[in-house]
């Protein structure tokens, strides 16, 4: 038998699954509670009697309200008709530590390039359990969504009577997707929900952003102790920010200072939390906001400070991180609008998070497997990422911002990847990457950590590199090679601009 299941919840936006036996084929169940409604199609299951007690149970304290009936052939037909409606095989990897197991069900939404999807209710049941070091395997029915970009994934409240441990916290190694189209994604999290092993509350929701490269990411996981970090990622971190040339002739200067900085309408930020987390950020205000007597720097300096409040809050979510500092701008009414970069490195499982809206960006460089884990910086270094530029058109970046036509947090571009002790992370505006290329970056960072550098001496080395191709007019820069193929005639000379680089050695 196969059903289809209607659910709608207010609060929690939650319910459990019921499937009834199966001489209610093409059973379509309805459940309304207030203004939210949601539908899923999920794997047949046999109906239990703690299923309905548990209904039962949700029912009297008043999360749940239900009423029933059954589609016909041709209603259910019509319905499946309306819309088309693809597979996704979804596998949820609980992880391999003590106490990693529960009890308790999860709801997922899916997002892609697309759309999302509704939410989906999985396990609960007894005999549906995510269990330590298991796959728990569904198949979620939904609209097309194109490329996946982020899973939202929340626990919820156990339906269990009595208040067993294992029904609180549960430890989700990742999540894998297997699209319509064959397309594979996997979702790293090696998180605790609910609380942690020690009992401690931990958060009961999170994005989950797709790897970058899913043959990356088990390394980094705790299901696969051959990867396991030994001890926490050192951060040794510096930022340095100078404004356009020429603000520079006319005297304006850049501030920096550990944890923070700014240049002309750039700003920069590093800061860590006691759960573990590095976090790293840099924005571009947009100049011509000055033109109608809005300091526009003023927006990107407020929009670093809110991601650091966040961080420092607890917050371990690159996407809620964006989302609060938003939201903040936008209730104290700040005009303007920026490009940002935003990086959340977990120092305990060596991942790091990102999320960037417009221009500015980052790379990510490492070494060679084979001495990766040296404590030493000596080896050639290589690009494992580079995040890619955001634009509607050429010199049109996506910026954030709360008036019309700006883009918002959900339209940041997301990626996951793990760190490795030696890999260094450099984040800047696009003062540097418009006018450094991205071999001459790797030729510095090279040349400079060879030498026995820190990483104020490369942010620095890297800045002013940029400054001066900013201002040379015969140079061949990443911005004078686009600016030719963009308006097919040929462009000499780098972008003068205001410049901020961060970087980060890891160890």
């Amino acid at each position: 038998m196969q059903a289809t299941v209607r659910r709608s919840c207010a609060i929690h936006r939650w319910a459990r699954q019921v499937l009834s036996s199966s001489s209610l084929d093409n059973a379509f169940l309805h459940c309304e509670l207030g203004q939210y409604h949601q539908s899923m199609a999920i794997q047949p299951s046999k109906f239990e009697s703690g299923s309905a007690e548990a209904i039962q149970r949700w029912r009297q304290m008043g999360w749940l309200s239900w009423s029933a009936r059954t589609l016909t052939s041709a209603e259910s037909s019509q319905l499946e008709s309306e819309k088309e409606i693809v597979p996704y095989r979804i596998s949820i990897v609980t992880g391999d530590v003590r106490g990693a197991g529960s009890s308790a069900p999860a709801l997922v939404t899916l997002f892609g390039e697309d759309g999302s999807s509704e939410s989906y209710m999985l396990g609960g049941d007894k005999s549906e359990s995510f269990d330590r070091a298991t796959r728990a395997q569904y198949v979620l029915y939904s609209k097309f969504l194109g490329s996946l970009r982020r899973i939202l994934i929340q626990q919820l409240p156990s339906s269990c009577d009595n208040d067993e441990d294992d029904s609180k916290g549960w430890y989700l190694d990742r999540i894998e997707v297997h699209g319509p189209d064959g397309e594979r994604y996997t979702f790293p999290c090696s998180s605790w929900f609910g609380c942690n092993l020690v009992g401690e509350e931990t958060c009961t929701e999170r994005n989950l952003i797709v790897a970058a490269d899913h043959r990356d990411t088990h390394r980094s996981s705790l299901h696969d102790p051959a990867h396991r970090l030994t001890q926490p990622l050192l951060v040794d971190a510096s930022g340095y920010s100078m404004p356009h040339p020429d603000k520079v002739r006319a005297g304006t200067k850049g501030m920096n200072r550990k944890g923070m900085g700014y240049g002309g309408e750039d700003a920069y930020f590093y800061a860590s939390n006691s759960n573990g987390i590095w976090a790293v950020g840099v924005a571009d205000g947009v100049y011509e906001w000055r033109q109608v007597g809005i300091d526009a720097g003023a927006f990107s300096r407020q929009l670093m400070e809110y991601c650091r409040q966040a961080i420092e809050l607890g917050t371990m979510d690159v996407l809620r991180v964006l989302q609060f500092a938003s939201k903040h701008l936008r209730r104290c009414e700040t005009l303007g609008s920026s490009t940002v970069c935003l990086g959340i490195v977990d120092t305990l499982q060596g991942r790091l998070a990102t999320a960037t809206i417009g221009d500015s960006g980052f790379i990510l460089l490492g070494r060679s497997r084979e001495n990766y884990m040296s404590s030493t910086l000596q080896g050639t270094y290589y690009i494992r990422y580079r995040s890619p530029q955001q634009e509607h058109s050429f010199g049109c970046p996506y910026q954030l911002g709360h008036q019309e036509g700006a883009d918002n947090p959900e339209d940041a571009m997301l990626s996951t990847m793990p760190l490795y002790p030696g890999d260094v992370l450099i984040i800047g505006s696009d003062g540097l990457f418009d006018n450094v290329a991205d071999e001459s970056i790797v030729e510095m960072v090279n040349k400079v950590l060879a030498e026995g550098g820190k990483p104020n001496e490369l942010s620095q080395a890297l800045a002013f590199h940029a400054f001066q191709a900013s201002t040379d007019k015969a140079a061949m820069t990443p911005y004078s090679v686009a600016a030719s193929e963009a308006f097919e005639m040929i462009y000499n000379g780098g972008k003068a601009d205001d410049i901020t680089v961060v970087t980060a050695v890891f160890n």
